[in-house]
């Protein structure tokens, strides 16, 4: 897949230790489109020579709803589709949060009146459709000899708009697919792997990756969207990167092997356990693009195995049974995790509660008398009704994704598709629970009372096992993963009938709702999940990262000394404005 001059160039980088260290250079804002140094039409079309494809305007999704450019037909395609997380995948222009395309003075909704202007918002002025390695390098080397803003963007799921900024320039990567199945890996440095791996490229959807791995009868860790919006290729893995069989294979920056990114400056190189381990280091968990563009991920591969699966839907009478229930579970939440049980338990207080569960081929007789333990106990509580009380098996990791996650009719109690429009103002928060806080009576029976608290939510067992048993230092992620059990997350939603105000409520009331759980798990002992992150967290590097920010930060100022990649709540950016486009110093 290499030819000899660039492995010879990855040699070299090994003996230096690493990419050469550009000296940290004082902090200027960042170009945009609205700047006198934005890039001419003849020095666009002069990189446009350069690319695959011509750069291209990026225009709001609501830009034919409105005059002078007003399209019946086309405004009736956009409307008609909004809610559809591909389609929307598909939109350069487009987050699945649609409150992520607009600013407080500039937005260009799809159903406002057509004579009302379409603002730009957060949508980039300039794109590149990259759809190879050189056309991010050539595009990025651009944007770094002019400081423009620079955004990267393949799907669009991402709960902070970290694809769009306004007057930018986007380098879309969604286009750039490709996948390949080795069962002897070989890193770039020549060593041999004792595992099979699965290649991607920064476009690839899991949708799609999941069913590759299935062809070669092999299982990846991957995201877990509703409709596969989420990206093999990207942000998700670089975020961390969680899924229902993380206490069996790992979280997705564990499992990533090998990866090639562009550096801030246009420069390729690969990161690996044997070169650039600073930059391997730093990349798995320190969120993206915060180091450069990933352009190649390869990933380790699994062995199939069948899934025995449990659906459990429990309806209560009111808060004090609800409660009750509550501590059950998490009391018995350690036990199922031994057991080798994981997966999901949905939630609406005061009155249902519901377990999603997979036992990947273990011992079923164990696993179901420790969660049968469970059930029969609910079952006894005051005001508890059990609905659903349902186990099945899958042949593999794919045909369970198909059917519980893909299909939205087929599906076995609790329908985490039926809730995946996307198109609204959403935003999340999120918080990681370690094993130590299920142990507890006290601090477990607290956990109860926070979630009864929650109007709605999901508790996301993802921890433990082989989470657990990597070392706090193994990458950047942040130390309280190897000790975590659960990743409890909740979100907000609005609409364009939301003012100002109550987005505001809306954004604050998810973050208070989070409130408790940090109050258990002071100073580093808790943590955010990057990829379900709050937008009003307080201290968002301790709750990234915590002791290991220090270091990434280093790393960062090695690799991009000018903050030519900047993104919300990434990696240097906390003395920047909101957009990371002026220094607030």
């Amino acid at each position: 897949m290499f030819n000899t001059v660039l492995l010879l160039s990855f040699l070299l980088l090994a003996v230096s230790g690493s990419s050469p260290r550009p000296e940290i250079q004082p902090r200027r804002c960042k170009c945009t489109s609205n700047d006198a140094c934005w890039p001419s039409p003849a020095q666009w079309n002069e990189l446009s020579r350069t690319l695959s494809h011509p750069v291209f305007d990026v225009l709001p999704i609501g830009y034919h709803c409105h005059e002078p450019h007003y399209n019946a037909a086309l405004c009736a395609v956009v409307q008609e589709n909004s809610a559809n997380s591909i389609w929307r995948s598909d939109q350069p222009g487009a987050e699945q949060s649609d409150n992520w395309e607009f600013t407080a003075g500039s937005r260009c909704g799809i159903t406002a009146n057509r004579t009302t202007p379409c603002g730009q918002g957060r949508v980039p002025a300039v794109g590149v459709n990259a759809t190879t390695e050189l056309d991010v390098q050539r595009a990025l080397r651009f944007a770094y000899e002019r400081n423009l803003k620079v955004h990267v963007k393949n799907t669009g799921h991402d709960f902070l708009g970290r694809g769009l900024g306004p007057g930018s320039l986007m380098i879309w990567t969604h286009h750039f697919r490709y996948q390949r199945f080795d069962a002897q890996f070989r890193y770039a440095t020549g060593q041999w792997a004792n595992f099979p791996v699965v290649t991607v490229g920064p476009g690839l959807q899991w949708v799609d990756t999941y069913a590759f791995a299935a062809e070669h009868n092999v299982v990846v860790a991957g995201g877990i969207g509703p409709l596969g919006s989420v990206g093999s290729g990207g942000g998700w893995p670089l975020g961390g990167g969680h899924n229902i069989l993380s206490s069996h294979l790992g979280l997705g920056a564990d499992n990533v092997v090998e990866i090639d990114l562009v550096l801030p400056d246009g420069r390729l190189v690969t990161a690996n356990p044997h070169i650039n381990t600073d930059l391997f280091w730093a990349a798995r968990g320190g969120g993206g693009p915060n180091f450069g563009i990933a352009t190649r991920i390869v990933y380790q591969a699994h062995p199939i195995t069948p899934l025995y699966a449990s659906f459990f839907e429990a309806l209560t009478n009111g808060t004090t049974a609800y409660i009750a229930l509550l501590d059950l579970f998490h009391t018995s939440l350690p036990a199922l995790a031994d057991a080798g049980w994981c997966g999901y338990y949905p939630f609406q207080s005061p009155s249902y509660f519901a377990l999603m569960y997979l036992l990947p081929n273990g011992n079923t007789t164990y696993g179901n008398a420790t969660l049968g333990t469970f059930i029969h106990a609910a079952s006894k509580i005051p005001g508890v009704y059990i609905r659903t009380d349902v186990t099945t098996t899958y042949p593999n990791y794919q045909s369970w994704f198909v059917a519980n996650i893909l299909d939205p009719v087929h599906v076995i109690g609790f329908n985490y598709t039926a809730g995946a429009a996307a198109g609204l103002g959403v935003e999340t928060a999120s918080w990681l629970l370690p094993r130590s806080l299920f142990t507890n009576k006290s601090s477990a029976h607290s956990m109860s009372e926070a979630i009864a608290a929650m109007p709605a939510g999901i508790g996301q067992h993802v921890g433990g096992g082989v989470v657990s048993s990597k070392s706090t230092d193994f990458n950047a992620l942040h130390p309280t993963w190897r000790k975590t059990l659960v990743d409890i997350s909740t979100a907000g939603e609005w609409t364009d009938a939301f003012n100002a105000t109550a987005i505001q409520a809306v954004r604050q009331g998810i973050t208070d709702q989070m409130a408790p759980f940090r109050a258990l798990t002071p100073g580093n002992e808790g943590g955010q999940y990057l990829n379900e992150p709050d937008l009003l967290v307080p201290d968002y590097t301790r709750a990234n990262w915590g002791t290991h920010y220090e270091r990434l930060l280093e790393i960062k100022r090695m690799y991009d000394p000018t903050n030519q990649l900047l993104v919300v709540q990434g990696v240097g950016a906390t003395d920047w404005d909101d957009e990371q486009i002026c220094p607030i110093y």
